[in-house]
């Protein structure tokens, strides 16, 4: 079963317009159990499909955000960054635990030892994006709207984690 094994993703706003960086990490477990990592400090825009088609496909910053940051950490380099670990092992090693604090999941920093990046097409990113869309209940015509507004990204998205 597909889902976000952290709590809701938390940003800063930078100095850049529309451009925020994560404070956790955020863990994706897809529906073939592998782990999706959008690690901490990672920059993104929280939009998956270009402001001009925003107003016909909605926007998926009105639903879960770590939708988009999994999928924006994807289109910054071509590969999705995955996790050599099982969700058990992550708890297990105290990776994946529960902040009282916070009072949600999250993901230490993982070492590199365990992590591996899987080069993924435009294609699969934006399927994983619709993955995501379904795991956090988006309603399913929201889901469509904004997986067919993903084909109007022109390129590949190249400056995420610059300044």
């Amino acid at each position: 079963m597909c889902r976000f094994l952290t709590g809701k993703a938390r940003a800063q706003q930078t100095d850049r317009k529309r451009m925020w960086k994560l404070l956790d990490n955020v863990v994706y477990k897809a529906d073939d159990g592998r782990l999706y990592l959008a690690p901490r400090n990672m920059y993104t825009d929280f939009y998956t499909i270009p402001g001009f088609v925003a107003p016909i496909a909605g926007s998926p910053v009105d639903y879960d955000t770590r939708c988009c940051v999994i999928h924006d950490q994807i289109c910054y380099s071509h590969a999705a960054l995955m996790i050599n670990l099982t969700e058990k092992e992550l708890r297990d090693r105290g990776y994946l635990r529960f902040s009282e604090k916070n009072n949600m999941w999250i993901c230490e920093d993982i070492p590199a030892e365990f992590l591996y990046t899987e080069k993924k097409s435009k294609l699969a990113a934006n399927n994983l994006l619709y993955e995501c869309m379904e795991a956090c209940d988006v309603p399913l015509w929201d889901r469509i709207k904004i997986r067919l507004g993903t084909i109007f990204n022109i390129g590949w998205r190249i400056d995420l984690w610059t300044h």
